[in-house]
């Protein structure tokens, strides 16, 4: 079976995806203000080693992310777009190492170009890759070291040694800025991806030669930053490997974001969407596939490149969607691999297994999606009182609607197609709409509880440089990207409970660590300095009875409503002073 993929219009596809729409949306706070804050600070500064947040020190991560962000920032400006674009280029390279590493392991090209896709139109894969955060440049490192390896030892299997080496040292280098991405996750999870294979296909010699290579490599490219950082803040080490990663792993209830050992599953059944209803026709490729027997010693390791990282991250106290990332380039390559595998049985494109869930789909679709639009439009506002879209953002239902046509009649045309490669092709074209549609059917409601953006800029002329400025701990990183400053005291500090507090911070910094009821005597300090606090909308109503704050001289809020309503969304900028 011979399959013809457009190349170029692949491209066009993942450059309207990936790259052309990442600036329409504001950025949404506190994680990716967070993600441009911290490398505008490293620019503003000249200081690459110590990654600062608010001016304080944040050893959270290490700093390679920080790097590239920085690196965008600074061709395309402080803005939404260059904050995405490393996450949308890694994705994107994530995604070729894939095509090639597919076309590698079948022989086929073509199941490498279907990959590919399949990677990249992977809601989990879109979103987070269209995100300011590290989990996509941390995920592109991930894969090229399992990947490099896998390449390494067919080069040592087949005696070509200058061939391994290079591998080899491709993967300790990927592995080291995975390392400097995210941390020590960048030795576990490839560990718990090959080392499982290695014993599945009784490599024993292979598990203690193989890997001193690689680790030399790492070192090598860990090692400058290493000692850099410790020589800078000698108690970076000792923070970031116990309270941020046994503290995190082995935390418990107490560890950050817990959850139970089923959540990575709830992760990948909406992470993966749509090719999940395609498992019959996938999972009977997979069997005519099977795991035994030399030649399909490459599905093997994509099953532990799978199946362990899956399982030692679901092992953690603390879970997030975005840690699973990794294992998904192992999952579109099975799913690829399935699909073909499944079609070589039904060279006719009447494959039932494919065809039947589309069915069940499109009329699911047909049935579910207008009573869906209907209630969010017309019975959630008037019989229950909730508004997801304002009457201004009509135009927002009207591009879920034409998305839906759009889905629906891809999504016939794969099924009433008989050729394999544009049956194929249909089914990836149909879900291409929902993807375009999600960069501008955003409530307002959400950017107004998230993005900060706008309200800051109507903000802006109360900010003056030698404006003492109070932040609670969620928003202080949208107020310092916003207004250039890292001197904003802080209340309900949260990440930065350790840079302002910790013993090799300055007294000024210290001091910038606010309980609430310090805010009057702040303003007894600073006579005749203006100072104001920005705040969430109901947090500050809910406690601004209960908790003793100065006289207020102005409340401004980002969404306008009644100043005594504790239900408020939104922002507030609150003047005492």
């Amino acid at each position: 079976m011979k399959l013809k993929f457009n190349i170029p219009a692949a491209i066009l596809i993942f450059l309207v995806l990936y790259v052309l729409l990442i600036g329409v949306r504001p950025l949404f706070s506190p994680d990716e203000a967070r993600y441009v804050e911290i490398p505008r600070e490293m620019l503003a500064d000249h200081d690459f080693v110590t990654p600062r947040l608010n001016g304080a020190r944040y050893f959270e991560k290490p700093v390679m992310g920080y790097w590239l962000i920085a690196g965008a920032i600074r061709v395309f400006g402080e803005n939404a777009f260059a904050g995405r674009f490393m996450p949308a280029m890694s994705t994107g390279l994530a995604a070729l190492i894939v095509l090639l590493l597919a076309a590698k392991m079948t022989g086929k090209r073509e199941v490498g170009l279907y990959a590919a896709g399949v990677y990249l139109l992977m809601p989990l894969v879109f979103i987070v890759g269209t995100t300011c955060t590290l989990d996509a440049m941390f995920s592109l490192f991930v894969t090229a070291t399992v990947a490099s390896f896998y390449c390494a030892v067919e080069g040592y299997l087949a005696k070509k040694r200058l061939n391994c080496v290079l591998w080899l040292l491709a993967t300790g280098a990927a592995a080291g800025c995975a390392f400097l991405t995210k941390g020590f996750l960048a030795f576990a999870l490839p560990v718990m991806a090959v080392l499982p294979w290695l014993i599945w296909e009784k490599r024993w010699k292979a598990i203690f030669v193989l890997p001193w290579l690689p680790l030399v490599a790492a070192l090598v490219v860990i090692a400058p930053w290493a000692i850099l950082v410790h020589r800078a803040q000698p108690d970076f080490w000792r923070y970031f490997v116990v309270e941020e990663h046994f503290a995190r792993f082995f935390g418990g209830e107490e560890a950050e974001h817990p959850h139970g050992p089923f959540y990575f599953v709830l992760t990948l059944i909406w992470g993966a969407a749509e090719w999940l209803l395609l498992s019959p026709a996938i999972g009977y490729g997979f069997g005519k596939i099977g795991v035994r027997g030399e030649k399909n010693s490459w599905f093997r390791f994509l099953i532990c490149w799978f199946a362990g990282p899956f399982l030692f991250l679901s092992a953690s106290s603390g879970k997030l969607p975005t840690y699973i990332l990794p294992c998904f380039p192992a999952i579109a390559i099975m799913i690829s691999a399935g699909l073909f595998r499944y079609f070589e049985e039904r060279p006719d494109g009447k494959g039932k297994l494919f065809n039947v869930p589309l069915i069940v789909f499109a009329v699911a679709g047909v049935i579910a999606g207008p009573v869906a639009l209907i209630v969010i439009h017309y019975v959630l506002p008037k019989y229950f009182d909730v508004a997801l879209y304002s009457k201004g953002e009509t135009w927002k239902i009207f591009i879920l609607f034409n998305a839906l046509v759009l889905i629906l009649f891809g999504t016939f045309a794969a099924f009433t197609e008989k050729k394999t490669s544009r049956k194929l092709s249909y089914f990836i074209s149909a879900v291409i709409p929902a993807f375009i549609a999600s960069y501008f059917v955003v409530p307002q409601s959400i950017y107004d509880a998230r993005g900060m953006d706008e309200f800051l800029e109507e903000c802006r002329d109360e900010i003056t440089p030698d404006t003492i400025i109070i932040a609670h701990g969620s928003n202080l990183h949208a107020i310092s990207l916003a207004y250039h400053r890292t001197d904003l005291y802080v209340i309900f500090p949260g990440e930065l409970t350790y840079g302002l507090s910790c013993k090799e911070a300055e007294e000024k910094d210290k001091k910038r660590n606010l309980p609430y009821n310090k805010v009057q005597r702040l303003m007894n300090e600073n006579p005749g300095k203006k100072v104001v606090m920005f705040f969430p909308a109901d947090r500050y109503f809910e406690h601004h009875e209960s908790i003793v704050y100065p006289p207020a001289i102005s409340v401004k809020k980002s969404i306008p409503d009644d100043p005594e309503n504790k239900e408020a969304d939104g922002q507030v900028l609150v003047r005492f002073q």
